[in-house]
């Protein structure tokens, strides 16, 4: 009988212990992404001051602070969501890279992307392939096959 118990015993404890891993580890990520990626605390943990429309969700919070960040990139990509020459508010938009959506020529924040899914998407897959390690000319082309069918795309300059 001994012998029985003894297998059983410690298949019982590892499987204790595998599970109370798994969930202390699981909340220990989800506690730590609430820190990161939560809306009040998204732009300080990136170092990036974000006005409030730019941190509608985490989401296009992540999308502003890629763009900010990598301006030299996102003003090489297309937007597609045509913005090139949208009305908006009271003003004509007249994007000229998917950089336009989240940054005026003078330096302050476009309101634009924060409302705007389409521009977010474009962005964070670029920021995605860029991060497989894609060149920027191949995530350029693959941006524009995979988007230039969902609107007016604007007039930009290829990467170098």
């Amino acid at each position: 009988m001994k012998s029985k118990f003894i297998p059983v015993a410690i298949a019982i404890s590892a499987i204790l212990v595998i599970a109370y891993t798994l969930v202390s580890g699981t909340q220990l990520i989800d506690k730590k992404s609430d820190e990161i990626f939560g809306r009040e605390n998204i732009s300080k943990s990136w170092k990036v001051e974000l006005p409030e429309f730019a941190q509608k969700t985490g989401r296009v919070a992540e999308a502003y602070i890629y763009a900010v960040q990598n301006q030299d990139k996102v003003m090489y990509l297309a937007c597609y969501c045509g913005c090139a020459g949208m009305q908006h508010s009271d003003k004509l938009l007249s994007h000229k890279s998917l950089k336009d959506c989240y940054i005026k020529p003078d330096g302050s924040y476009e309101p634009h992307a924060s409302e705007c899914k389409l521009c977010n998407d474009i962005t964070l897959e670029a920021r995605d392939l860029l991060m497989k390690g894609y060149s920027l000319k191949d995530v350029r082309k693959i941006i524009d096959d995979a988007y230039s069918g969902r609107g007016v795309g604007t007039n930009t300059t290829l990467p170098p």
